[in-house]
């Protein structure tokens, strides 16, 4: 029956949506959501049991009242099933009926036409969310087809994504599946644009692109999941939890400080429980302050979000991040609006950034320092590797923490491509303060040096001398900038030159089993470096082996003396410190091991 109520409830209920999310007053008052999904037939296969329908269930159910949304789908023909309305119990209804019109599968990928009319059509700052798992494909058929599809590209970099950004009331957020998808012209539409370039590499993963994006749109400050346990603070005056699992998963409970269990059969009229075969969302008002946990599969991506007068706010954490440039942050702490400074301020406040992998794993962190106005500064080291990853503010005292997390991506300063015959390479610098004045750019080919020579402002041409056609080589590309008084040097990912040859550069056949890029860096070097480090490990296990041996004859030996200082504390207290010395030396050979293989597989560009 308590089910029954809180569904009713769901359906019917006016004003802010149960489950809905804070409206963050730094955001847009009236945010204006333009969610397209991609139709094309290639989706049978990269979104099989249509995940696009749970991405659109979970919007449905998280935008806040205040917005206005849409949705979009797109193949051949661009069609508008939810046309732009108030995000209203209606609404959501209708979104969450829509699920048969994202099988309805088309055969081409008309991207450049849906983003004319999503974005054409009126409104105030409109963020638009496209998910695509292909590339542009319009009708048509050999030249022609092949002439058309270029066009359509060139316009959409050249001159769409430019009017956009001009515009200033268009921000183009983008979800690339499969690996198909031209992620780079998703990316650079994003770049031009100040969106999300979100990457879900498998199915599984889209809800949790879709879902940094809507964060994105709508911020607002979270509490630290931990082994699905969560302090709350007597601040919060609610909390969303949004809990992801495997689809057969047993069902979660949840259990508050006192104890008290609560289940999606079983909990009260207040908490609204709304599940889903991979997700279940959790609305508690007025909960009981102290530690909450989660029993059952909690997932990665699980968070915990808040309401609450106490509030981390920050300058907009920017979409794109570049490797090799530092990212300044700057954050403050409020309550009801009012900035908290001087005596306002707890003696034991501590903020901190840091930037996070998909999997949590923190990739660069630095503490903020606090100034006279209330806000702590910081500069967060430049990021070594591209990709998405989340920017992290987190703020805590003994009595609370507040968390401000939002989706990033990493990309390279400077984008080479190839041309069509191989014989020249074009750079662009990405990062909007480079150019020809102040970045210098060399490339080297199998030891040779090449001319590097500016084009426009902001562009380089590279002519490449004529290659083996059945050898892959790599052209090595260095960056050297030179900005506010300071000079450093970015490696671009190596440019794989002939990727689909047989032949590595070291001479050696190419394992057609095998992905082609791994046969792509100096094979030679690779195979020698492997060999070290296998050499290397069957050494330890030797030595391991036999000194394992040695202890257990000493031990015999020894036992009658041995056996009293065992008794004693500090002898097992030392013990444990060298075991743990060894773990930690272990742990960093095997950490360095890892970091070579990763630098051999290198992205194909």
């Amino acid at each position: 029956m308590r089910a029954l109520f809180a569904l009713l409830l769901l359906c019917v209920g006016g004003g802010l949506s149960p489950l809905g999310w804070a409206q963050d007053s730094a955001a847009s008052p009236t945010p204006d959501i333009r969610m397209i999904f991609d139709v094309s037939g290639s989706m049978k296969a990269n979104d099989p049991d249509n995940l696009r329908a749970s991405a659109l269930q979970l919007a449905a159910t998280l935008l806040p009242s205040q917005a206005r949304g849409s949705v979009w789908t797109f193949g051949s023909q661009v069609r508008n099933p939810l046309p732009d309305g108030k995000v209203d119990a209606q609404w959501r209804r209708r979104a969450r009926s829509l699920a048969p019109q994202l099988v309805d599968y088309q055969q081409f990928t008309d991207i450049e036409g849906v983003l004319r009319d999503a974005t054409d059509a009126s409104g105030g700052k409109r963020h638009v969310v496209l998910l695509t798992d292909g590339m542009v494909d319009l009708p048509g058929s050999g030249e022609e087809k092949r002439t058309r599809d270029a066009a359509s590209r060139e316009t959409l970099l050249s001159s769409l994504a430019p009017e956009l950004a001009s515009r200033d009331d268009v921000v183009v957020h983008t979800i690339a599946l499969s690996h198909n998808v031209d992620r780079e012209l998703l990316e650079r539409i994003s770049q031009a644009t100040g969106g999300l370039a979100a990457v879900a590499e498998t199915p599984e993963a889209l809800l949790r692109a879709f879902l940094d994006v809507l964060e994105r749109i709508v911020p607002r400050d979270q509490l630290p999941l931990e082994e699905g346990r969560f302090d709350v603070d007597d601040e919060v005056e609610n909390f969303n939890a949004l809990i992801f699992h495997d689809e057969d998963a047993p069902e979660i409970t949840l259990v508050g400080p006192d104890g008290e269990r609560y289940t999606r059969d079983d909990h009260p009229d207040d908490i609204l429980w709304q599940d889903n075969p991979r997700y279940d969302l959790i609305r508690v008002p007025e909960p009981q302050a102290g530690e909450w946990h989660i029993e059952g599969q909690v997932g990665r991506d699980s968070r915990v979000s808040i309401e609450s007068p106490l509030q981390l706010r920050s300058d907009s954490l920017p979409p794109t991040l570049y490797l090799g440039f530092d990212v300044p942050l700057d954050a403050w702490l409020s309550r009801e609006g009012e900035t908290l400074e001087g005596d306002t301020l707890p003696e034991d406040i501590r903020l901190r950034g840091e930037l996070r992998g998909l999997d949590d794993e923190t990739l660069a962190s630095t503490s903020l320092k606090a100034g006279n106005d209330g806000h702590f500064t910081g500069t967060l080291p430049a990021p070594e590797e591209a990709g998405n990853a989340r920017l992290v503010l987190n703020a805590d005292s003994d009595a609370w923490t507040r968390e401000r997390v939002q989706g990033v991506n990493v990309v390279t300063p400077v984008t080479a491509t190839l041309n069509d015959d191989a014989t020249q390479v074009t750079l662009e610098a990405q990062h909007p303060r480079l150019n020809v004045d102040n970045t210098q750019i060399s490339a080297s080919l199998l030891g040779e040096t090449l001319d590097v020579v500016p084009d426009d402002e902001r562009t380089w041409q590279i002519a490449l001398p004529e290659i083996d056609p059945d050898q892959a080589v790599p052209l090595d590309i260095d960056v050297t900038v030179t900005l506010d008084d300071r000079s450093w040097s970015i490696a671009l990912p190596v440019l794989r030159l002939n990727p689909e040859a047989r032949i590595g550069v070291s001479g050696a056949e190419i394992d057609d089993e095998g992905p082609r890029a791994e046969a792509l860096p100096d094979v030679e070097a690779a195979s020698q470096e492997e060999k070290s480090d296998a050499s290397e490990e069957r050494n330890l296990t030797t030595m391991a082996g036999a000194l394992w041996d040695k202890a257990g004859d000493e031990w015999q030996a020894l036992r009658p003396q041995v056996e009293p200082y065992a008794k004693r504390p500090t002898t097992w207290v030392v013990f444990a410190a060298l075991l743990l010395a060894l773990v930690v030396l272990w742990t960093l050979r095997q950490r360095s091991i890892r970091r070579r293989h990763r630098r051999r597989h290198e992205p194909q560009v």
